[in-house]
């Protein structure tokens, strides 16, 4: 069990951590996941948007304290969280204790569908074909395919940089040789100044989804799905707000290379 990822947050466990996967866990750490008070911030499903969880009264709240030969020992039970905007809105959670390791074996609502309800919120940032893409990893990833949803991800990636090379190619007298000669870290730096900030600065993501389809192990890749999944929507969120501002832009240059002063007549 030592090589198993560790217990680092609630909010990781409850709202990051797919089914299956063990978390090595202490003590301590038991004592407040089974027996202590809970708080968590985490998406509400019903409320359709971010809320604070506290342990609700359903579910197992066990009285007492563990020991190092109850941590080895096979345990079951139920957490149930509910959101402090309403007693009716509750998570439920259903967990595996053994030799020293945590790992959720059920819940409802499921780990896709509260990882896909949430994207919905970014539905404004992606076109269709990013919107079906980005449900397919989200939702692989919430299953445990980790390399799997790698693959949606980068095509979204490559789309993006695909779309504003098109776009701007015309413009900017590109070359179609050149530019399809040249690696993606490099295509990005040749685009820079039409694509997000946050994408020129971190343009390793993309190797980061490469290495992961080709050398990563699925545990590794999981692991890090909830940085690239967030990277992703930053990434096409500042690409929206550079479009619009772009548009903006331009019809405002419009307006005044049209502009022509009245005529003024001399009395």
């Amino acid at each position: 069990m030592t090589n198993l990822p560790t217990y680092k947050s609630h909010q990781q466990f409850f709202f990051a951590t797919p089914l299956y996967e063990a978390l090595a866990v202490t003590v301590p750490i038991i004592q407040t996941v089974l027996w202590g008070d809970i708080k968590v911030d985490g998406y509400c499903p019903d409320c359709r948007k971010p809320s604070t969880f506290d342990r609700s009264s359903y579910g197992s709240k066990m009285t007492g304290y563990p020991d190092s030969h109850f941590v080895m020992m096979a345990q079951y039970g139920t957490i149930a969280l509910r959101c402090a905007r309403s007693d009716q809105h509750e998570l439920q959670f259903y967990y595996l204790l053994s030799k020293c390791a945590l790992q959720k074996i059920g819940q409802f609502p499921s780990f896709a569908d509260i990882a896909i309800d949430e994207s919905k919120d970014y539905r404004k940032f992606l076109d269709k074909t990013d919107i079906n893409e980005f449900h397919k990893a989200v939702g692989l990833a919430a299953h445990g395919v980790g390399i799997g949803s790698y693959v949606y991800l980068r095509r979204i990636f490559e789309r993006l940089i695909s779309k504003r090379y098109n776009e701007y190619k015309a413009i900017e007298s590109w070359s179609d040789e050149d530019f399809y000669k040249k690696r993606m870290a490099e295509k990005i730096e040749h685009m820079k100044d039409h694509l997000p900030e946050f994408l020129v600065k971190n343009a390793k993501l993309y190797s980061i989804l490469s290495v992961g389809l080709h050398e990563l192990k699925e545990g590794e890749c999981l692991a890090f799905f909830p940085v690239l999944r967030q990277s992703t929507i930053w990434i096409l969120e500042q690409d929206k707000k550079k479009q619009e501002e772009l548009a903006q832009q331009q019809e405002l240059e419009k307006a005044i290379a049209a502009f022509q002063p009245a005529a003024i007549t001399k009395p």
